[in-house]
C-alpha cells in the first residue's frame, strides 16, 4: 500500500517537471501501480482463503467483524498481530502493544506530567484502530453518546478517540473469549 501511494504521489510534480519527462514518468508509474494493485488483490485473496480454510481463524474473523466499526482489514491484521489471539492474554496488553494504553509519567509520589501513550508501538495497528474508532463513533450509538458526553466535558478529541480505540480492543477480546458475536445491549437499555 505504501508503494502504491508513493507512486501515486508523483502527480504532485506535474507543475515542476518538464512535460515530456513527466509523461514518461507518469506512464511508467501507471504500469507499476497497476502491477502492484494486482499483486495486492492476489495477496488479499490468498489471505482470505487461508482464513476461510482454517476453522478457528474463520470463527475469529467472523467474531471480530461483529464488533461495530471493525472492518475486514482490521480483523485480518488483529488475527495476524496476535497470532490468533495466542500472543496476548488481555485487552490491556494488546492496547499497550498498539500504543493506545496511557501511562502516567512519574517517579515515587510525584507525578511529573500528564499521562501519555508510548511511541514504541505497532503503528499500523494504531492507524487501523483509529479508522475503526472514527467509524464506530459515527455508527455505534453507545460510542457516539460516549464521545459526545466526553466532548461536552471539555476533553481533547484525540484523548476521546484513544479511549474509543481501547473500548474497541476490549470488545474484540470479549467476543473472542466468549466465542459469541457482539450483541449491542445498549439498544435494550433505552
Amino acid at each position: 500500500m505504501k508503494a502504491i501511494l508513493s507512486f501515486k504521489s508523483t502527480k504532485e510534480n506535474i507543475e515542476y517537471t518538464a512535460k515530456d519527462i513527466y509523461a514518461t514518468i507518469s506512464s511508467v508509474n501507471a504500469k507499476t501501480i497497476k502491477s502492484l494493485e494486482k499483486t495486492l488483490k492476489v495477496l488479499e485473496c490468498k489471505m482470505a482463503e487461508i482464513v476461510k480454510s482454517h476453522t478457528v481463524l474463520n470463527q475469529q474473523f467472523k467474531l471480530i467483524r461483529s464488533v461495530p466499526g471493525v472492518g475486514p482489514q482490521t480483523a485480518m491484521y488483529l488475527i495476524i498481530a496476535t497470532k490468533g489471539f495466542k500472543s496476548f492474554d488481555s485487552a490491556r496488553k494488546l492496547a499497550c502493544y498498539s500504543g493506545i494504553a496511557p501511562f502516567e509519567y512519574g517517579s515515587g509520589t510525584s507525578v511529573r506530567a500528564r499521562t501519555k501513550v508510548n511511541h514504541m508501538a505497532d503503528k499500523k495497528m494504531k492507524t487501523l484502530l483509529q479508522m475503526c474508532a472514527l467509524s464506530a463513533v459515527r455508527h455505534d450509538s453507545q460510542l457516539k453518546e460516549y464521545y459526545n458526553k466526553k466532548k461536552e466535558q471539555g476533553k481533547n478529541n484525540m484523548l476521546i478517540l484513544n479511549n474509543v480505540r481501547c473500548k474497541i480492543i476490549g470488545r474484540v477480546f470479549s467476543v473472542i473469549n466468549r466465542q459469541t458475536p457482539f450483541v449491542n445491549t445498549y439498544k435494550f437499555a433505552k
